[in-house]
């Protein structure tokens, strides 16, 4: 039935891809939502609040569908290198209960994993609940598939983001199992994308599926016991037909054995035309996911001409959408915002506005600023800086781009 239900999604994809529009690029488009040109603002602090969206393809529409693909396979049961802390996951208190195991073993450097909330899962969770609160729900869609021994569609692309918490908290309560069937989760993402699934058709978004895994591909072939030559291609070659469909894959190893043997991981990023994350400390994954540009542009800057000073805080999401705070003098302010693209292309936006102090709190500039403190709290617990853990991977892709094409031997322990 599966290849039944596959072959049929593979001829719609074949004919889908003949008509698809590849947009022209051109230079980036930065739309600055708030404040508006001309503004008259009156508050108490002395920054105001700067948001908008930039956008690498302005031939399309601000709309962005992404797929979470998680692995729960065996292996994420492994300790991520870090403890997490909450890292907004569900409490160990909660209906479904969080058995305390032990695991020796782990190759981290660090204790034996003693809480799931400590796990590899853990992390690829928290760092979807944490790319997801950065998103904006209004034209971005997110969806969640998890996949082990098989594919599991948990949730088709929604708006509705709290029900896509839910279900990430559902993925981590459910644990790790099974072996890591890879090439069935790619094409799974694939049609739900595409509208031949369960997600409703949305023709003018930008689409990227975001793979999280700490291994390889062990089925169909390898009957979760060993990586093959014949799986390695089947989720390739999936990858490849993603491509076509103008679908990306980001990937993100994660982990010492996703590293070792990253043949899988690299081709699919090559063949889809998206980007491949090698990330040695699983808990890591927490500061990175943030990082991908789904809409093109890496860098944004914000000023404030008028006294020449940047953005206090600024964070620009995957999805396009950027917000900041800028600080701001009596009186008459130019503000600039500065978009470039990843091909050194740039473009510029500016308002006016008018600022006097008052009584009045700004509710976005202390909503952002709240959220903004929370997520560097999380990163904080992790040890290391962005800037670190960024050349950590820089030097782990290298790293991962030598290693010759091999596979590693079977194993006779529990199913990966």
């Amino acid at each position: 039935m599966n290849l039944f239900r596959f072959a049929v999604v593979g001829i719609a994809l074949f004919f889908s891809i003949l008509c698809f529009d590849r947009p022209a690029f051109a230079q980036p488009k930065v739309q600055i939502l708030s404040p508006k040109d001309g503004a008259q603002i009156s508050q108490d602090e002395k920054s105001i609040f700067v948001s908008g969206k930039v956008a690498r393809e302005t031939g399309r529409s601000a709309n962005v569908d992404i797929f979470l693909v998680i692995d729960v396979s065996g292996s994420t049961a492994l300790y991520a290198g870090a403890d997490l802390g909450d890292a907004d996951q569900p409490p160990a208190s909660s209906a479904f209960p969080m058995p305390q195991i032990s695991i020796g073993g782990m190759g981290f450097g660090g204790p034996p994993m003693r809480n799931p909330r400590n796990s590899v899962l853990a992390a690829e969770v928290a760092a979807a609940r944490r790319l997801l609160l950065q998103l904006n729900h209004e034209t971005t869609r997110v969806g969640v598939l998890s996949f082990s021994e098989r594919a599991n569609l948990l949730q088709p692309l929604t708006h509705d983001f709290e029900r896509v918490r839910r279900v990430l908290a559902d993925v981590l309560r459910a644990g790790s199992y099974g072996g890591t069937n890879m090439v069935e989760a790619l094409r799974m993402g694939i049609s739900e994308l595409m509208g031949f699934g369960t997600s409703e058709k949305r023709t003018d978004a930008i689409k990227v599926q975001f793979l999280l895994t700490d291994g390889f591909p062990t089925l169909p072939i390898g009957e979760s016991r060993r990586m093959t030559p014949e799986d390695i291609a089947l989720t390739v070659n999936a990858a490849r037909l993603s491509g076509k469909a103008g679908i990306k894959i980001h990937v993100f190893a994660l982990g010492e054995e996703a590293l070792s043997y990253p043949r899988a991981a690299i081709g699919i990023a090559k063949e889809s035309g998206g980007t491949y994350t090698p990330v040695m400390r699983p808990a890591d994954a927490l500061a990175v996911l943030e990082n991908i540009s789904i809409v093109g542009v890496d860098y944004v800057q914000v000023v404030n001409q008028t006294i020449g000073q940047k953005a206090t805080q600024l964070r620009l999401a995957a999805d396009g959408f950027f917000s900041s705070a800028v600080p701001v003098t009596e009186g008459k302010n130019q503000i600039d915002v500065l978009a470039r693209a990843s091909d050194g292309s740039n473009s510029r936006e500016t308002v006016t506005i008018y600022y006097q102090p008052g009584t009045q709190k700004s509710l976005d500039l202390e909503v952002f600023l709240e959220k903004e403190k929370n997520l560097q709290l999380e990163v904080n617990r992790l040890g290391k800086s962005p800037a670190e853990i960024q050349r950590e991977i820089e030097r782990n892709r290298q790293d991962s781009l030598s290693k010759p094409d091999q596979v590693p031997p079977p194993t006779d322990g529990p199913a990966r």
